[in-house]
């Protein structure tokens, strides 16, 4: 499952993974019946942006937090360590419980082991009291399998949930990757893209109870249309019975450029019956969008004069509001929903954030083909509450940040790229309604190693 890998980023929302099982069946044909709305929905704010190589959720427990961590094994090999860090003690330690064990690795240790499964890239998330990864089994030659693994919150076992999907494979092909993935009321929602297929991107759901694992079948583009390669749910958010997902349509000429028709299309699928919806009301290019009980919060950015606007649609009511027009930056560029520097609308479903380059992104001083870092928040009606995070403004002219928000208080990842200040670096967190208040004092968490040399 180890890889030898030099200088290495960590990858939360790409990772090598496997293509469609024939095994499979269509939700369009069997609807989920067993939806739950009971269980945990997903995070809307805690969420993967498109193009991320940074950023990763935050899995916070009663008394500390749980989180993944690049580990060099004793063989030099690297792997991704499932780790705990205690509020009280302000301490980590390698989430394993099995006695006097190395975390070096080993079939049974859950924090580095966990049998052939490589971890490295995978989505890691606390959801209903466990933790779930994403593991890609390479000890087949020939196949390359995705499995749900799940542990509890001490580390004693890690099991085998569900098999994603499988991919036959070889020395030379090139392994499809995760477009996006989250948990929603009981279930995986994993969009996985066949990188040896033009791209072409399969929807999973597995039902966490059973193990069950179906396809969600989406809408073809009309005649003379394609769906631009990478773009196909590189966005997915839910919001009760409701999976939305985005597909970019486009007509291409002999240059492969796209004129004239350039179109992103919003889809909702409803998981209780069945019923996939398109939600015509969208713009047809916009940078970002998040959903709060049948309400689109989305961005759309003028690159031309720099500036961002915030809307809100009301599905029920079919209705448009302005919540913030042409807000003005110095310079932006991220148009296009499945770009990563975009204008990112998310929320806590108690405040809406925006950050003008993506919930994770790099700043780099004197960049001109760089998008302004900047954070707005807003209430749920578009009133502006808060311009930029006071107290956190890094000294340092070359940094990566990841921005997430749960239950009203926000976490700030952030990573000094030149090392020249790594008393800086590590993961912060304020409460949002102090940090309104004017409060500049951030709580500074563990550090994430985002490279090893």
């Amino acid at each position: 499952m180890k890889k030898v890998l030099s200088v290495i980023l960590a990858i939360f929302t790409a990772i090598v993974v496997t293509a469609c099982s024939e095994e499979n069946g269509s939700l369009s044909d069997n609807p989920g019946n067993d939806f739950d709305s009971t269980l945990p929905q997903c995070e809307p704010a805690n969420l993967p942006d498109a193009g991320n190589l940074i950023r990763q959720c935050i899995m916070k427990g009663e008394d500390g937090f749980y989180y993944t961590d690049m580990t060099m094994l004793a063989d030099k090999n690297v792997t991704r360590a499932l780790c705990y860090y205690d509020m009280t003690t302000q301490t980590s330690i390698p989430l394993c419980a099995k006695p006097q064990c190395m975390h070096d690795g080993n079939d049974f240790c859950v924090a580095t082991g966990g049998g052939a499964y490589s971890f490295y890239g995978s989505l890691t998330a606390l959801y209903n009291g466990c933790i779930y990864r994403l593991g890609a089994d390479s000890s087949d030659a020939e196949e390359w399998k995705l499995s749900l693994l799940r542990t509890d919150l001490q580390g004693n076992e890690l099991s085998e949930v569900a098999v994603i999907c499988t991919f036959k494979t070889s020395e030379d092909s090139i392994k499809p990757q995760i477009a996006s993935a989250l948990f929603h009321c009981g279930k995986l929602f994993a969009a996985v893209s066949d990188m040896e297929n033009n791209a072409k991107t399969t929807l999973y759901v597995a039902d966490i109870a059973s193990g069950d694992v179906r396809t969600i079948n989406m809408p073809s583009p009309e005649e003379g249309v394609t769906e631009a390669i990478g773009a196909t749910c590189s966005d997915m958010i839910a919001d009760g019975e409701w999976l939305y997902y985005t597909i970019r349509h486009v007509k291409e000429d002999k240059h492969h450029f796209y004129f004239e028709y350039d179109r992103t299309m919003l889809y909702r699928y409803n998981v209780r019956t069945g019923v996939t919806e398109n939600i015509p009301a969208m713009p047809d290019i916009y940078s970002s969008f998040t959903v709060v009980h049948d309400i689109i919060y989305y961005t759309t950015v003028d690159t031309t004069n720099n500036t961002f606007s915030l809307y809100s649609y009301d599905i029920k009511k079919d209705k448009t509001e302005a919540l913030s027009e042409k807000v003005q930056q110095e310079y932006l560029k991220g148009e296009y929903l499945y770009q990563q520097d975009k204008v990112t609308v998310c929320t806590d479903r108690s405040y809406l954030y925006v950050c003008t380059n993506g919930m994770e992104g790099q700043y780099v001083k004197d960049n001109g083909l760089q998008s302004d870092v900047d954070f707005y928040i807003y209430d749920m009606e578009g009133k502006e509450l808060l311009h930029g995070l006071t107290g956190m403004k890094p000294d340092s002219e070359n940094y990566s940040y990841g921005f997430s928000a749960i239950d009203g208080t926000i976490y700030f990842n952030l990573s000094d790229y030149d090392m020249t200040g790594e008393e800086l670096t590590g993961l912060y967190m304020v409460n949002t309604e102090d940090l309104i208040n004017g409060k500049k004092d951030w709580t500074k968490l563990y550090v994430l190693h985002q490279y090893i040399a």
